[in-house]
């Protein structure tokens, strides 16, 4: 049978278990050195220590690391920590746990990525910083997967929509995730990394110019519990005097406005152009325009503006 994509999420989502999604793996003994680690896994890898210690007093894995056969390559898809600690004994002269128990299959490197995905989500011992760059590994692998063609999208499905139900969260806490990783400050993301400062508080401030965002995680590496109530508090205000520039602008003369009246337009025809040609778009750039829409929509509210109209 191949790689049906549906079956597997639709197994991740209804928590049918580890045994279902990896049923045609094949099992393998293999030296943990010929195991390639790759870039794919993000996650936190704590007590390592403490995980090598149980390994050893029960004599090896209580369960084989998943391995997928990528170009010949042996690459760790699920058991990150485990092999961590696999090494962390046989470098401290433990070689009788050198060679590991695994599974394996052959995969394409679409397929590796979702299956990276899925042992961490099984495996959900992580911090929200780790859930954020889940969101974000989740929708890049799916949009690869698209590409080739492992996963179509029926009219109306979204990859956030998808992410979201696998994660076991709402479309808008994905969104919340996407607004942090793309627009916080990185001393806003250290502040979430360290678990400083929760989701919304962190949405929030990815809202203020970056300036703010490193003053207020300041404060938090000071010790200081800045409040989301705080943050947003600080964005409204930052709205409200937006909203004065906008009414001072509508004063300045038609030449002081000329260039921008032109960038305008230049916006609007490559818009006209694409109602026109929209039929030839693939998903991902449908996708990349949704992204932006919203990313407009946000700058809307944040700014407190009106609407100027259509292209229609």
């Amino acid at each position: 049978m191949g790689f049906n994509i549906k079956s597997i999420m639709n197994a991740v989502t209804a928590g049918e278990g580890l045994e279902t999604v990896e049923k045609d793996f094949e099992p393998l003994r293999i030296d943990y050195k010929k195991i390639k680690v790759t870039a794919h896994n993000k996650y936190s890898m704590d007590d390592i220590e403490e995980l090598a210690t149980g390994i050893e007093l029960a004599g090896g894995l209580h369960e084989p690391l998943i391995l997928g056969r990528v170009n010949g390559e042996y690459c760790l898809a699920s058991g990150h920590r485990r092999r961590a600690a696999i090494e962390l004994l046989v470098k401290g002269g433990e070689e009788k746990f050198r060679i590991v128990d695994c599974r394996c299959k052959d995969m394409s490197e679409a397929e590796f990525r979702i299956h990276v995905l899925i042992g961490n989500t099984f495996n959900r011992h992580y911090t929200d910083y780790d859930k954020m760059m889940e969101a974000e590994e989740w929708k890049s692998a799916l949009k690869a997967a698209q590409k080739e063609k492992l996963l179509i999208l029926e009219h109306g499905e979204r990859v956030r929509d998808y992410v979201a139900r696998i994660m076991g969260t709402s479309p808008a806490v994905i969104g919340d995730y996407g607004r942090i990783h793309k627009n916080a400050a990185p001393e806003i993301k250290e502040q979430f990394q360290e678990g400083r400062i929760g989701i919304t508080a962190a949405a929030e401030a990815s809202r203020l110019p970056e300036e703010s965002q490193k003053e207020i995680a300041g404060r938090m590496a000071a010790g200081e519990d800045v409040k989301a109530q705080e943050i947003r508090e600080m964005v409204e205000e930052k709205k409200a005097k937006r909203g004065i520039a906008e009414q001072k602008k509508e004063n300045v003369s038609d030449t002081d406005t000329n260039e921008e009246e032109k960038e305008n337009t230049r916006r609007l025809h490559a818009l006209k152009m694409l109602e026109k040609y929209y039929i030839y778009l693939s998903g991902e750039e449908v996708e990349l325009l949704e992204s932006m829409l919203e990313d407009c929509k946000r700058r809307k509210r944040e700014y407190g503006l009106e609407d100027v109209g259509s292209t229609v």
